[in-house]
């Protein structure tokens, strides 16, 4: 008789995904045998994929421990930290609801009621309808997007301009006073009822979207594709392409254009607001003319019936693309890069071709080139390589090989290359979100990069404002345009845990205050009326805190082991930045107690008390003080017991929990930190020179 243990692997595999985890797990601990794919990746990245509906992220190599470790922790632990620009409210914190650190006692506070220079958590549970497990996140021009597991699309902000004005008033008359943070599920006309917790509704549970500058567009469980210019969608029905009978991939929104692939069409596009005429009389679905890009309908499977002198055949398979300003662009199986210029509506008569972008590829046919992915917004792109290779393109090089398509004299030499940053080379880069002026760049183990230039102190890159506590993490302050700028190709660790900012900002009172380091402190401090800060002393300033912040866990977290903060996504536009992040509180409650100086206590005996609301030991004096918080516990569970009969404790509850926190406040600056006694370091900068200073220079 066979059994189990008889079958092929591969029906194994095929086999495992139909089991939910407990049935997995109970199975795969009968016999040696099945242990073994216990931690069969396949597995755990369909059923994390479906069972949260996590976008396909090509470069993200994990094994099968990571993806169980992220099934068991998505549930719990993900939290979505928003930062920078706030204007339209589109950081989901409302306007005065914002992340602050004792804001008016220090002069060195990161946030302020339009801006938030440092991570801000975003109160999910606060929103006036729950969203639930935040699968993914996209940023657009005046909005940030959020899909939750089940289907759902929310909106912080505004689509277009004038929606995001709208949002705004909102928020500076009652929602701002009552600090409520702002979701909105967008909407789906009367006939398509939205998707539930309790019922599935395949036409528009979305399964994958796209957020442009000022649009969004939704592919739904059943292929349907819905678009946003408002909170309400429509469906999409283009006039030339039967969607319904082929296959829609995925949509991609751009800049001032919307687009598709379609498997046996190609990439399919159209201004997102020009629809030609509505379906019917209810609207609910938009006729749009669109364009195809030549020569991108080819598939694996045609590949064989392609000749080699046909355009598909010398493009092959698009494997993903990215809609930026005014182009298309776009990888294929033939490792090739191409270029579109999203002309619409394109002629009926020489149409033109994609153009091939040459400047990626290795000057040397010996070296190995395999693109793995493309990414990008606006006027930037990424293309990624399997050997680690994480070349950046821009809008000029763009124009350079367009324009050199009607150039004669034009040469492929003369085209501008991509930058190359040496700190992104093989350092195991999965994704990089691009802003209107910075950028964001992931790492596989969960930490998150900041490069580029943050717009009018808005704090778009998350490292502080440039007249708060960015100048030590290396930005510097440009007076005459509120600007703050990291160093060419410098990127800093953006940090997630509030302490830190409490440390720089600490540290940075010490620099502004008199005696011996107010010198160095001239040195990095923007200052209106005092000389410019001098840049090499920013940068060597910024490089000692990214050092030192590297050790913050260390002793918490084991080699190789995940920090308490596991960035999943990140996702940029204009002057704004989102990020989904695991949070380990456990873990981060550790590290931030390392970090904290415990006063000893001489006199009297010590016995131990249980915070009963707090859930935590304390010390305290014996044997009188002992005596005394009894009596006080006694009578305040009786005033407690009272007030729950009365139906009153849940208010008494908030409280509380106010009061509690603003006593953690007080308290928190009084607290003894492992930094507390330290100076603000004297460094030896770039070109040899020692900042001044009479303590030992710190190498």
């Amino acid at each position: 008789m066979t059994t189990l243990l008889d079958l092929p692997t591969d029906v194994l595999y095929t086999i495992f995904p139909y089991l939910d985890p407990a049935d997995f797990l109970v199975l795969t601990s009968c016999t040696k045998t099945l242990h073994s794919y216990r931690q069969d990746p396949n597995y755990w990245r369909i059923l994390t994929r479906t069972t949260f509906r996590i976008p396909p992220q090509p470069l993200l190599q994990a094994d099968g421990a990571r993806w169980q470790w992220l099934y068991r922790r998505l549930r719990t632990q993900t939290q979505l930290y928003t930062w920078g620009s706030n204007g339209c409210g589109n950081l989901g914190h409302g306007f005065l609801n914002v992340p602050r650190v004792s804001e008016g006692q220090h002069n060195w506070a990161d946030t302020n009621t339009r801006n938030i220079g440092w991570p801000g958590k975003v109160q999910l549970d606060d929103m006036p309808e729950p969203i639930g497990i935040v699968a993914d996140v996209q940023c657009g021009g005046w909005s940030t997007t959020l899909l939750n597991s089940i289907g759902n699309l929310y909106l912080c902000g505004g689509i277009d301009p004038s929606s995001a004005f709208m949002t705004r008033s909102v928020h500076r008359g009652r929602d701002r006073n009552s600090g409520i943070a702002q979701a909105k599920r967008l909407t789906f006309p009367s006939a398509y009822p939205p998707t539930t917790k309790d019922r599935h509704e395949p036409s528009t549970a979305i399964r994958q979207y796209s957020t442009g500058r000022a649009h969004v567009l939704g592919l739904a469980d059943d292929g349907k594709v819905w678009q946003w210019n408002n909170e309400e969608a429509r469906l999409v029905k283009p006039l030339h392409v039967d969607v319904t009978q082929k296959v829609v991939t995925h949509v991609v929104a751009g800049w001032d254009r919307a687009s598709m692939f379609v498997s046996g069409t190609g990439i399919v596009y159209w201004p997102y607001d020009t629809p030609l005429r509505a379906g019917n009389a209810e609207a609910d679905a938009i006729l749009i003319d669109t364009a195809t890009v030549p020569g991108t309908a080819v598939s694996q499977s045609r590949n064989s019936r392609e000749t080699s002198d046909t355009l598909g055949a010398r493009i092959g398979e698009v494997t993903n693309h990215v809609l930026l300003e005014n182009y298309i662009v776009f990888i294929t199986s033939l490792n090739k890069v191409f270029l579109y210029p999203a002309v619409f509506p394109l002629p009926d008569l020489d149409r033109p071709a994609p153009i091939e972008i040459t400047a990626f590829y290795p000057s040397s046919s010996d070296c190995p080139f395999e693109i793995q992915d493309i990414q990008g917004s606006f006027r930037s792109f990424a293309i990624f390589t399997k050997s680690g290779d994480v070349l950046i393109g821009n809008r000029e090089m763009l124009d350079a090989f367009n324009a050199g398509t009607d150039d004669s004299t034009s040469t492929e030499s003369s085209h501008p290359g991509p930058t190359v940053i040496p700190a992104l080379q093989n350092s195991s880069i999965t994704s990089i979100a691009f802003g209107d002026h910075h950028f964001q760049a992931l790492r596989s183990d969960g930490t998150l990069l900041a490069y580029g230039s943050d717009p009018q102190a808005c704090g778009a890159l998350g490292l502080g404002f440039p007249e708060g506590t960015g100048p030590l993490r290396g930005l510097i302050a440009d007076h005459f345009s509120s600007n703050g700028t990291l160093g060419r190709n410098i990127g800093r660790q953006v940090w997630f845990d509030r302490l830190m900012q409490r440390w720089l900002g600490e540290m940075k009172e010490k620099a502004g205050m008199e005696g011996e380091a107010k010198a160095r402190g001239d040195m990095i401090l923007p200052r209106r009326g005092h000389p410019a800060q001098n840049a090499a002393a920013v940068t060597a300033v910024g490089d000692y805190f990214e050092r030192k912040g590297k050790t913050w866990e260390d002793g918490i977290v084991e080699e190789g082991g995940m920090g308490s903060y596991f960035v999943l996504k990140v996702a940029a536009a204009g002057w704004h930045t989102a990020a989904l992040v695991l949070v380990d509180e456990e873990q981060a409650e550790r590290s931030r107690q390392m970090h904290v100086v415990r006063d000893k206590v001489d006199d009297g005996v010590k016995a131990e008390k249980y915070d009963w609301h707090g859930g935590t030991w304390e010390d305290i004096d014996a044997p009188w003080d002992q005596l005394s918080k009894a009596l006080l516990w006694l009578r305040d569970s009786i005033w407690r017991l009272g007030r729950m009969f009365l139906g009153l404790w849940e208010g008494d509850v908030k409280v509380e929990a106010e009061q509690k926190d603003m006593e953690q406040e007080e308290q928190g600056d009084r607290t003894k930190y492992t930094w507390s006694d330290q100076p603000f370091p004297r460094l030896r900068i770039a070109n040899g020179e020692v900042m001044p200073g009479e303590i030992e220079v710190m190498e």
